[in-house]
């Protein structure tokens, strides 16, 4: 691969530049960055394979269960033993209500499977999104760019007059953004492969006919009276 003499090239290159002295700076400064473009246009040897696929793992559950704020506190519940947490919910626990659950994704299908038993499942959805070659890609050019803002370094030492010093430290806030933003979303992609989310649904049963009422009005003296628990 041709990139492979990139950073030898810039190496001598650099060292050139420091012989003649930093009147050359701004130059030096140019080269370094055309230098970590080229380099981001390829992926390193060491990371062109890795050892496992980084799978991000979605699921979506519609539930319809006869009493929705015992439904969400036993979710609740459940994500916490499978090692999750409940990262959003929405809506009153009367007639409906949303979680979103993030879980280990080890514990996933589990959490899925003690999720559907709350309730009659109205919808299920399940997918996967393989994200290796993005978070292979975004790795190699943080390494180039963390290798340029080195480089940069070396220069900002070695420069003497002001608008050296002006241009390297622009060039440095630049390249160190790009690094930050490199950084997050590294952070992003394996905090998402690591654990999974779960959109989960929850709807109150239909009540059919008068007798349905009086079935409710029965279950809700019944929870007052001796206090369920889930």
């Amino acid at each position: 691969m041709k990139t492979k003499f990139v950073l030898p090239l810039f190496a001598l290159a650099l060292a050139g530049l420091f012989g003649a002295g930093c009147s050359s700076t701004q130059f030096a400064v140019r080269h370094a960055s055309n230098v970590a473009l080229a380099g981001e246009a390829v992926t390193s040897d060491s990371a062109e394979v890795r050892a496992e696929r980084m799978l991000i793992w979605r699921g979506a559950l519609d539930l319809e269960v006869w009493n929705v704020s015992n439904a969400v506190a036993q979710a609740a519940a459940l994500v916490q033993q499978q090692g999750g947490f409940v990262e959003q919910k929405s809506g009153n626990e009367e007639a409906s209500a949303s979680l979103r659950l993030r879980v280990p994704v080890a514990k996933f299908k589990a959490a899925v499977g003690a999720l559907e038993e709350l309730g009659t499942v109205t919808r299920r959805h399940i997918s996967s999104e393989d994200v290796t070659e993005q978070y292979v890609d975004v790795e190699a050019r943080l390494k180039n760019k963390v290798a340029l803002r080195d480089r940069l370094k070396q220069l900002l030492d070695k420069a003497t007059s002001v608008k050296d010093v002006l241009a390297i430290e622009t060039e440095l806030n630049r390249v160190q953004s790009d690094i930050d933003a490199m950084t997050a979303r590294l952070k992003v992609l394996k905090g998402q492969a690591d654990l999974a989310t779960l959109e989960v649904n929850f709807t109150r049963k239909a009540i059919l006919g008068p007798l349905g009422y009086v079935c409710q009005g029965l279950w809700w003296c019944v929870e007052k009276l001796f206090v369920i628990r889930d």
